[in-house]
């Protein structure tokens, strides 16, 4: 069961469920799971996070781990995904996501200014990484809605992970954080197992002497083809809780910019770890695996990519269920097919659409699975 992955010393409150609800389970990764082989026959296709070297014998990514500090002092741990400006891209190895720039006034997308050394200096901004992350699944079959979900760390009112810099032409990076108002030998686990009461969740390793962290990828699809990407915020806390990452409720004005892909979620696809079909929230809150989410339109980076990820619940009707229809799905267009044939449903009602739930979750690159 994926609650025995979680830390359980803290009391859970109750927590109702709501249809809009984001839960994202592509960090639960079984031995059962097809996405989760380790054959070392696996290998990335076409990296798009060049900054990042990929371990996929231990699903990891390595990035450059930065340290920069708020205006009012406090030490700011932190890495760098994307940006909006091309030529940085470029001279940093993060992924260009132009869309970043319509969030560039939003009241949650951060300021910050950079020195001469390109060291950041954020206005505001916090998070707490040391409440305990926990989770209970629903009750079988229907494992979602989760009965409770508690956040490992949360963010204030002013933190989300967009940052403007006002003084390089009001660039837009992703900068989401890691650690906050720790010296650095309180979060140097350079072999692992790190304490998870001041560093991200979803942390494998990190290492500031060597100005490094491993993050865990998380595994879905796109265009057809297996897709390795990370997730650090989200503006559900059901949704941080089941991504490993930070709630971060401020964010959810970037999704009235435009700054936004669509990211499709499986409810209730098939179960059972070694079912080659296997594939949504059901199977995945039962700790078969990942949810394996399918990213709409994503082929390649273009003028319309964002790291910001508007999620819609997809739901098979009961007359697919019935007559044996579900299958494993890994194409944007396969949805909003079956979306307008109703085959899939939103779980409210009518035709897949938007949860109003947001998550951060850069791409990583393509595999060859």
């Amino acid at each position: 069961m994926i609650g025995a992955n979680m830390r359980s010393n803290k009391p859970v409150g109750k927590c109702n469920y709501r249809p809009a609800i984001v839960l994202l389970l592509s960090f639960f990764v079984t031995e059962g799971s097809a996405a989760a082989d380790t054959s070392t026959e696996k290998r990335i296709t076409k990296l798009f996070l060049t900054s990042g070297q990929v371990d996929l014998a231990r699903e990891v990514v390595r990035l450059p781990l930065h340290r920069g500090r708020l205006s009012s002092g406090e030490t700011v741990w932190f890495v760098l995904t994307d940006v909006s400006d091309f030529a940085t891209s470029k001279k940093m190895g993060l992924t260009w996501a132009p869309s970043l720039s319509k969030a560039k006034d939003v009241a949650s997308t951060r300021v910050a200014e950079m020195d001469e050394s390109d060291n950041f200096i954020f206005k505001s901004g916090r998070v707490d990484f040391s409440p305990v992350q926990t989770l209970k699944a629903g009750e079988s079959p229907n494992f979602y809605p989760p009965r409770s979900a508690r956040a490992g760390s949360v963010g204030d009112a002013h933190y989300s992970p967009l940052v403007r810099v006002t003084n390089r032409n009001d660039i837009v990076f992703n900068a989401p954080m890691i650690a906050f108002n720790v010296g650095p030998e309180k979060i140097s686990f350079c072999g692992g197992n790190p304490n998870y009461s001041v560093v991200l969740d979803s942390v494998a390793s990190i290492c500031p002497d060597n100005g490094t962290v491993d993050l865990k990828l998380r595994f879905g699809f796109a265009d057809g083809r297996h897709l390795r990407y990370l997730s650090f915020d989200a503006n559900s806390e059901e949704s941080a809780v089941l991504e490993a990452s930070t709630f971060a409720p401020a964010e959810s004005d970037i999704l009235q910019s435009g700054a936004t892909e669509i990211i499709y979620t499986i409810v209730n696809g098939r179960t059972g770890p070694k079912d080659p079909e296997r594939q949504g929230l059901n199977s995945a809150l039962n700790g078969e695996g990942p949810s394996l989410d399918i990213l709409a339109h994503f082929k390649e980076i273009s003028a319309g990519y964002s790291p910001m990820w508007d999620v819609q619940l997809a739901q098979w009707s009961k007359e697919t269920i019935e007559k044996n229809q579900r299958r494993l799905i890994t194409d944007g267009d396969d949805i909003t097919a079956k979306s307008q044939a109703g085959v899939l449903v939103s779980p409210i009602g009518g035709p897949v659409r938007t949860t109003q739930n947001l998550v951060n979750c850069p791409v990583v690159g393509f595999t060859n699975e």
